[in-house]
Parts: structure tokens; C-alpha cells; sequence
């Protein structure tokens, strides 16, 4: 009895390590692990300065998918092997991402003085716009973002090219120039067709005339002294010569 106990279990056992490899076939598979962050710079100064609100030391390293902010009183510079580098000013908050060989850096809060080495290797944008050097060379401009609808970009050295998000128009910004982003421009009067402010439809503009309502009296009154005294004067001629040619009577002759 013993032994056939025995090899039943056995048998059992068997079964069960058979049918263990099927049912670990059915477990999901694991994801795929995601590739690590690249490095894009180095923070080599930063007060105050923090990265997903964990404060950075003197310096450190920047990756893709990071924000870095600073507070009031704050400052951070962060460079990058190609691109140039990006210097943040207080109460500013940049995201990085790209690849080492094409940074992007997306201004959402603050100002930030930007210099770049060349034209692709770093770009900026911004809530209302995009930015990158138009020269070969590089330039330096600085971008303050005052609200998420608008920025103000300032060349200091090379010009810039900007677009505008919303409606994709590009601007070029020579150096020694500031821009609004997006660039809004003022008429300079009321546009035509619309009606100026207090003018009825179907109503003409008052036509230049005489000042006063009583010119027109006074130009009459002037009409009848003159016809007046032309007949005064031929009605003097008149009499002269009807006297038979002697002189005036004396006005004391009776």
C-alpha cells in the first residue's frame, strides 16, 4: 500500500511539473524597458535653482525631460557640448528635450538670455512662438515670457528668426531689435467702411461754409449800401444839369 501511495504521488507530481511551463505561458509579457534620458548639458551654476522641485547644487547634470526653475533672487546657467548655452533669470522655468545634437528649449515663465553656436543645434520656443539663429555663426538674444499669449525677444548680437505658432508667419529680427511675439501692429485710424464715432449711415460730412448763420445778412445788407449810394450819386449828377448851368443856389436865397 505504501508504495503504490507512493507512486501515485509521484505520478502527481509529474502531471503538475508538466503543466507548469503552459500555465507560465499564459503570465503577460513584461513591458519593454524604456530607454534611459539622454544627457543634453551641464548646470554649471544655479541659486535656487530646482529641477521637478528638488533643489540643485552648484551644478549638475541636465536631461531630457527635465524643468528646471528658479525663484526670486535666483539664476541658473546651463551649457551644452554643441548647442551653446541657456542662462535663466528669477522666477523663470525652462523644459529641455531634444538630443544632444538638437536641444529644444521650451520658455514657459520668465526670461532667459539664450547663445547659440550655430543654427540647428539649439532652439527655443515659447507658448506664442518659435526661435532659432538665422545666422551661420550663432547669436545671443534674450526672451521674456510675460504670459502664456505673448513673449518679448530682444537680438543682441546676430538676427533671429521668429515664427509665430498660431498663425505661422515668420519674422526676421536683426540685431539691436525687439519683437513682440506674436508681432501685433496698431491701424493708424478707422478702418474704411466703418462709420467714424457720432456719423449717421447715408449722412455727408458737413460741407465748409461760413462760420456764423448771419454772414449771409450781412452780405445783403452790404448789397442795398451800395445800390443806395449809386443812386444818390446820379441823382446829384442829375441836378447839376438841369439848372441851365448856373451855379448852386446860395441856401440863404429866398
Amino acid at each position: 500500500m505504501f508504495d503504490a501511495s507512493r507512486r501515485r504521488l509521484i505520478v502527481f507530481l509529474g502531471g503538475a511539473l508538466c503543466l507548469a511551463p503552459a500555465a507560465a505561458g499564459k503570465v503577460a509579457p513584461s513591458p519593454a524597458p524604456q530607454a534611459p534620458a539622454q544627457v543634453l548639458g551641464q548646470i554649471v551654476r544655479s541659486s535656487t535653482a530646482s529641477i521637478g522641485g528638488v533643489l540643485v547644487p552648484g551644478g549638475g547634470t541636465l536631461l531630457s525631460g527635465d524643468t528646471l526653475s528658479t525663484s526670486a533672487g535666483g539664476g541658473a546657467l546651463v551649457k551644452f557640448s554643441r548647442a551653446g548655452q541657456v542662462e535663466l533669470e528669477e522666477n523663470s522655468s525652462v523644459s529641455f528635450s531634444g538630443t544632444p545634437a538638437h536641444v529644444v528649449a521650451r520658455i514657459t515663465r520668465g526670461t532667459a538670455v539664450v547663445q547659440t553656436s550655430d543654427q540647428e543645434s539649439l532652439a527655443v520656443e515659447t507658448p506664442a512662438c518659435a526661435m532659432h539663429s538665422a545666422a551661420p555663426g550663432g547669436a545671443v538674444f534674450s526672451v521674456t515670457v510675460s504670459s502664456p499669449a505673448s513673449a518679448s525677444i530682444t537680438a543682441r548680437k546676430g538676427s533671429v528668426s521668429l515664427t509665430e505658432t498660431a498663425s505661422g508667419k515668420a519674422h526676421l529680427l536683426a540685431a539691436g531689435s525687439t519683437s513682440a511675439c506674436p508681432n501685433i501692429t496698431s491701424g493708424a485710424g478707422p478702418e474704411e467702411g466703418k462709420l467714424a464715432p457720432g456719423e449717421r449711415a447715408g449722412q455727408a460730412p458737413p460741407a465748409a461754409g461760413p462760420a456764423a448763420g448771419g454772414s449771409s445778412h450781412t452780405g445783403l445788407l452790404l448789397v442795398v449800401l451800395g445800390v443806395g449810394a449809386a443812386a444818390g450819386v446820379g441823382a446829384a449828377l442829375a441836378g447839376g444839369h438841369g439848372g441851365g448851368g448856373g451855379g448852386p443856389a446860395s441856401p440863404s436865397a429866398p
